[in-house]
């Protein structure tokens, strides 16, 4: 009977299974409600805004100022007669002035600038002066009248410049010379007249090659209406720089001169030189290397062309190391201005110098820069000046060979645009000689300085100091020399501004009266006081 019952449990089972599997129905979803769902809100985050508090601390601005590497001209740098300053405060920039003032020893002055122009793209400016000056000996007179006009302009990046210029200086054989005393004074003059043709063109901004040019061509007709000399200049450099730290240097250079001497035949004296050097500069490291092959009057001397700055610390202290030589061509034009009293040379030479030289540079506080080096120079064919046949006179003599130890000192200091100072010395000590028995009226030492304070917008002051060892000089044909007295000679200027459009200024150049001779038998004037207006129409004024 329990077996039949659980038969029975099982059969319906089943039944009700193949009930349920009957795949003759189609299948069906019954929906019993509709679905909606719900984001649960979210929890918001609240700010309160405060804000920061107010920092009172004056911010530390670090400048970094490139080190200047100035280099100077080993030879004294000739003075005028009169050894007068003319500006006291500098050209106006960008403005149209005059400026006149009167002084003792019969000396006016008047100096004109005048410019046109945006100021951006293009600008014609006019420049013209004059300066005379009488002193108490017999025609110790010295005048100097010129007059310039320049262009810049800007296109397509280019800059485009030119000059055209006219210089008349005259200077007076005032030396005491016995034969000269019968003389009239129209014959004791040494007039010299300049005229200059300036044009070139410089890339305003390094392309996108890395490519510098600056083509220039100067050209000057000098004469002392006795004698005609022509003067011409092309100088074609050219720099590469590949990124930051390598860059090439190619340089092209003719100089070609024309001199006809009273009574001579017309001969050239003609200078060629390519220098051609590579540039590599690093944080800490800086190289110049190259040679310059250089054509004087024919003849071929290739010349070393190297400098080398390596930083310590920072700029604060930089090593320097250098060996360069080129030729400086001695044209008339040239020695008349570094000596006015000289005799018309009959034949042309030009100078090479070599410089081997150390030392160390640097800049601190980001305001003082000095500079300090030391080496061994030599002169190849240096004109030397002696008046010891004719004492009003100077010959021009030929040293074949000057060798000396040069040490050269020089600082600055630059206080924005209120102060400025700087100061440089050079010393000499002659090694060996090879014509000559002394180098003639070169100083051996020589310390020159210049002070700047502009204490307000109203007031300019301004001082110089001359002072150097006497140069020798030779005395007579037997060969006997001697040497002049020291110098010291200080300047000063002062302008001050009464209206924005008004300035009165005062000049005192040889403050303490001293007599001394930059060259023999060539007496500087005493104490000169000059003093006048001047007016500026600057245009950003009007």
């Amino acid at each position: 009977m329990y077996k039949y019952n659980i038969f029975l449990f099982v059969f319906g089972l089943l039944t009700v299974s193949a009930i349920a599997q009957d795949t003759s129905k189609k299948n069906s979803v019954e929906i019993i409600s509709a679905f909606k769902p719900v984001l649960k809100n979210a929890v918001k985050l609240n700010f309160n805004a405060t804000p920061p508090a107010p920092d009172t601390k004056a911010p530390a601005l670090t400048y970094q100022i490139p080190v200047q590497n100035l280099f100077f001209n080993l030879q004294p740098v000739g003075l005028k007669p009169m050894n007068l300053q003319i500006d006291s405060a500098g050209q106006a920039h960008n403005s149209n002035y005059i400026k006149a003032g009167y002084g003792n020893y019969n000396t006016p002055l008047i100096d004109a600038g005048f410019s046109i122009g945006d100021g951006k793209k293009t600008n014609f400016t006019i420049f013209a002066n004059h300066l005379s000056q009488k002193g108490k000996l017999r025609v110790q007179r010295f005048s100097n009248t010129a007059f310039s006009a320049n262009l810049n302009t800007l296109v397509n990046k280019v800059e485009v410049y030119g000059k055209a210029g006219y210089q008349n200086q005259t200077s007076f054989l005032y030396g005491p010379d016995a034969s000269f005393i019968n003389s009239k004074d129209d014959s004791l003059k040494k007039p010299y007249q300049t005229i200059n043709i300036r044009a070139g063109v410089r890339n305003a901004f390094v392309n996108r090659f890395g490519i510098s040019y600056n083509p220039d061509l100067n050209i000057n007709v000098f004469s002392d209406t006795r004698s005609t000399e022509t003067n011409g200049v092309l100088d074609l450099p050219v720099e590469v720089r590949f990124g930051n730290s390598f860059g090439l240097l190619v340089r092209a250079n003719a100089d070609l001169t024309t001199y006809t001497p009273t009574g001579g035949t017309a001969y050239s004296n003609n200078l060629f030189f390519l220098n051609a050097a590579a540039m590599l500069k690093t944080s800490r490291l800086y190289i110049k290397a190259g040679i310059r092959p250089t054509w004087d009057q024919g003849k071929l001397n290739v010349l070393p062309d190297v400098l080398i700055d390596a930083h310590l610390q920072e700029k604060k202290i930089i090593l320097t190391a250098g060996w360069s030589a080129y030729v400086r061509k001695n044209n008339y034009m040239f020695l008349a201005s570094e000596n006015p009293w000289i005799n018309q040379p009959t034949s042309q030479y030009n100078t090479r110098i070599t410089e081997l030289y150390g030392g160390f540079k640097g800049t601190l506080a980001n305001s003082f820069n000095y500079r300090v080096t030391t080496g061994f120079t030599e002169y190849l064919n240096l004109p030397l000046y002696s008046n010891h046949i004719t004492p009003a006179l100077f010959e021009v003599v030929r040293e074949g060979k000057l060798q000396a130890w040069h040490t050269q000192a020089e600082m600055g200091f630059v206080l924005q645009d209120q102060f400025n100072a700087s100061a440089k010395v050079d010393i000499y000590n002659f090694l060996n000689q090879q014509d000559e028995a002394r180098p003639w009226h070169i100083q051996p030492i020589e310390f020159t300085t210049a002070f700047r304070w502009q204490p307000s917008k109203k007031i300019m002051v301004k001082t110089d100091l001359f002072a150097w060892q006497g140069a020798a000089y030779r005395k007579d044909i037997a060969g006997n020399s001697d040497r002049l007295p020291a110098a010291f000679d200080l300047n000063a200027g002062v302008e001050f501004k009464v209206h924005p459009l008004i300035s009165v200024w005062g000049q005192f150049n040889n403050i303490f009266n001293n007599s001394y001779q930059r060259w023999n038998n060539y007496q500087v004037v005493g104490f000169n006081l000059l003093a006048g207006i001047r007016l500026t129409f600057d245009q950003k004024q009007q």
